[in-house]
């Protein structure tokens, strides 16, 4: 790819960003799936860009852009808000995540051939919510506070579940022993402990804010400080993901924070803040990084043998059937709106974590590892695009009212603000 065709297509990358936000606020048509679209027909389609000519720089974008979008989407999550929402989001993220993975597992095992223990593996790559694409939709969509925090909780929450469970049973059959007392612990300590990584991390730099900013040229050390939050707790076996988000929080809530400091410490040193400056050039990175986020997303995505891509389809069909009915179950005491149970129910993408998971059956000599690969592909392909095309018919179309009559509700509710 020649240096001048590649800069001319970031230049128009963003302007057509700009463009596709505004024809969603308006249509309710995702600029993921055009992004997305836009990425398999100059990689796959017309191989003007493959993963290939990226090499490890790929990679490394995607790890970035996965730790600014949770960066900011814990910034505008409140304390209170959390709080509220915590017992929602742990129903909601555990059932959806065994329910996808016994799906999954039961399809691979009866329907397509494969051995359960394959069908398993499938069902805990593909179990979890992409964080990539769940955040910056709800930010457009606008959806209330709790249920925004949910699938933001959500999203975050089954990465780790992913992992740490696809990781169990390689280890697993690896070892001839199934290690469930290490998938708990291991469970437990990588939530527990990069959670308090990143907000003892988030507390710590508030303090040191107003210090740092009588240096010149200090409007990133943010994003380096949230980066270095991010490797300690990779480094350290914890999720770095949940780090992120966690930094996020504390800093999102530096307000309450200080006001606890002030009432039971008795400090009357000033915490630091994030400048609305700040916090406008945060989101503009966070546009940019969305963009070529999803568009390399759509150059990596292979486009595989037909039969992968029917075993994936029955996969998303039957998770968008039956995620309708764990959200009713699980949502129907919460002041939550039918438009905001709608979203819940369809808010389902997979991403980066299935994506980057999807390669390590092959490295543990699984035999069936390609097949598990090519369908994990384009379960993330058609899961994105299922959400997509499900957002807008709900919010446009004789979908909506359908909806409403299923969760029993007006469709006019408000959502919780």
């Amino acid at each position: 790819m020649d240096v001048e065709v590649a800069i001319i297509s970031m230049g128009v990358l963003y302007f057509l960003g700009h463009f596709l936000t505004h024809f969603f606020n308006r249509s309710n048509i995702p600029d993921v799936l055009i992004l997305i679209a836009f990425g398999i027909v100059v990689g796959p389609v017309l191989k003007v860009v493959t993963p290939e000519m990226l090499g490890g720089a790929g990679r490394i974008f995607t790890s970035i852009a996965l730790i600014i979008i949770l960066f900011d989407g814990g910034l505008d999550l409140e304390f209170k808000t959390i709080m509220r929402s915590m017992a929602l989001s742990l129903r909601v993220t555990v059932l959806c995540f065994l329910t996808t993975a016994l799906v999954t597992c039961l399809l691979m095992h009866y329907m397509f051939g494969y051995s359960v223990l394959v069908g398993l593996i499938t069902g805990f790559i593909c179990g979890g919510t992409s964080s990539a694409v769940v955040i910056p939709m709800v930010n457009v969509l606008k959806v209330g506070s709790e249920s925004r925090t949910t699938l933001v909780l959500e999203s975050a929450l089954t990465d780790v579940l992913c992992i740490v469970f696809t990781l169990g049973v390689l280890q697993s059959m690896e070892s001839g022993t199934l290690l469930i007392g290490h998938m708990i612990g291991k469970l437990i300590s990588s939530l527990v402990l990069a959670m308090l990584t990143g907000a003892l991390s988030g507390f710590v730099w508030l303090r040191l804010l107003n210090k740092i900013r009588t240096y010149p040229n200090t409007q990133f050390a943010t994003f380096a400080i949230v980066f270095i939050v991010y490797g300690i707790a990779e480094s350290l076996g914890f999720s770095g993901a949940i780090a992120a988000l966690a930094f996020g929080i504390v800093l999102g809530n530096h307000s309450i924070i200080s006001y606890r400091l002030r009432q039971f410490v008795g400090t009357r040193q000033p915490m630091g803040v994030l400048t609305d400056a700040e916090k406008i050039l945060y989101k503009e990175i966070v546009f940019l990084l969305k963009i070529f986020f999803f568009v390399y997303l759509g150059i990596s995505i292979p486009l595989g043998h037909v039969s992968f891509v029917v075993m994936a389809m029955c996969m998303v069909l039957a998770v968008y059937l039956l995620r309708p009915f764990i959200i009713k179950a699980v949502v129907r005491k919460a002041d939550v709106s039918t438009r905001d149970m709608s979203i819940l129910g369809v808010m389902a993408p997979k991403g980066l974590a299935a994506a980057v998971l999807a390669g390590l059956p092959m490295q543990y000599g699984v035999f069936e590892g390609s097949d598990i690969q090519s369908i994990t592909y384009n379960v993330v392909l058609i899961s994105i695009v299922a959400t997509s095309i499900l957002v807008p018919l709900l919010e446009r179309t004789f979908v909506g009212r359908i909806s409403a009559r299923f969760y029993g509700r007006s469709k006019t509710d408000n959502p919780t603000k």
